[in-house]
């Protein structure tokens, strides 16, 4: 097939992970496919980011800023079974590519599954009452293949018997050999040569919960001989504190400049946690509530194998020991040879190409 024609939908994940992996895949394909053309459809309010990466993007409101903007639920159902409708029918894909809903937020792809397109999900490990439900199980019956974005052995995928499936592994937008080296990371990040840097990060934005733990992080962590490199996120609207010794960072993606930080406080979403375990970074994680993803779990399975702390309960007692610790140098050592070993690779190769032996 000379043209395909491959469509990611990422609509209503919460921060920019589901975003995050499918950029993954799609830099991957295009490398295999250079003359696909591919489309990305999303709720992300930084649907930027798709821009930055060379992709051409449709976009629809969010379910949270159609909350903020006054949009009744039914009309914005209406609205995005319109739009989804119309834009698959009109691109007409050869393979639609969907992350962490498979019938979509509010089933609008349940109709389209049975058109004649091949059907890739993207199976990110999910609370089992979330994972167990009819509609999701029903769902991934209509879909050819999953690509589930673990090691194999390390969680439990329920879906059915006859699926076929990939182990990928972690799916990373960008993996520890293209990142730079410590001393142009931190001249492009405006940081210091000299002294340790910890890195603070709270998902994409736009979560009031964590971007409280942004600022507890920065209130007690700030002034103490240390300094730290706090991401800006895109979805972030809110104003970080000016403190000493502390740098707003606005690059994405971050996982370039990785080598710049000493250690990392961090929100314990999969993508986050991947990327920064995949690039060594000695990372304490903290978790938050989430309605299909186990992030207590995941920081506590991930602090048992020593490959990162688990910070629980998150207080600025705790957040301090925590970059204690991250900043010992036997300790990081520790954290960043078992983090390494955990995530030894980026699973977007393996993801391009099952996709693309679909295609062949």
């Amino acid at each position: 097939m000379r043209y395909p024609r491959i469509l990611f939908y990422a609509v209503n994940g919460l921060g920019l992970g589901h975003v995050t992996r499918l950029l993954a895949i799609g830099r991957e394909l295009r490398k295999r496919l250079p003359e696909a053309e591919l489309v990305y459809f999303t709720s992300s309010e930084a649907e930027d980011v798709i821009f930055r990466e060379g992709f051409a993007a449709y976009k629809v409101p969010s379910r949270s800023l159609r909350t903020r903007s006054g949009i009744r639920p039914s009309t914005y159902a209406r609205m995005l079974h319109t739009v989804t409708l119309n834009l698959i029918a009109s691109f007409h894909p050869h393979v639609i590519v969907v992350d962490t809903f498979p019938a979509g937020s509010l089933q609008e792809l349940l109709p389209i599954l049975r058109w004649d397109a091949r059907k890739v999900f993207v199976y990110r490990e999910q609370r089992p009452e979330a994972a167990l439900s009819p509609v999701f199980q029903n769902a991934l019956r209509l879909y050819d293949l999953a690509l589930i974005p673990h090691t194999r052995g390390t969680t439990v995928i329920q879906a059915p018997e006859d699926m076929e499936s990939v182990w990928t592994g972690p799916i990373l937008i960008r993996d520890r050999d293209s990142a730079l080296d410590r001393e142009e990371a931190r001249a492009r990040l405006g940081l210091t040569q000299d002294g340790a840097a910890l890195y603070l990060t709270f998902g994409g934005g736009g979560d009031p919960a964590m971007d409280a733990a942004m600022a507890l992080s920065i209130d007690a962590l700030a002034g103490r001989g240390r300094h730290l490199a706090v991401a800006h996120a895109p979805l972030f609207n809110g104003r970080i504190p000016q403190r000493e010794g502390v740098t707003v960072l606005h690059h994405y993606p971050m996982a370039e400049m990785y080598r710049a930080f000493d250690g990392a406080i961090s929100a314990a979403g999969y993508n986050s946690s991947m990327e920064l375990l995949h690039h060594g970074v000695p990372t304490a994680l903290v978790p938050f509530p989430r309605q299909v993803d186990d992030q207590l779990l995941r920081a506590q399975t991930l602090a048992a194998a020593g490959a990162a702390l688990c910070v629980d309960p998150f207080t600025a007692d705790s957040v301090c020991a925590a970059a204690q610790e991250l900043l010992d140098p036997a300790r990081a050592a520790e954290l960043s040879a078992q983090s390494r070993q955990h995530v030894p690779a980026n699973g977007a190769t393996a993801a391009a190409d099952a996709i693309a032996e679909l295609i062949s």
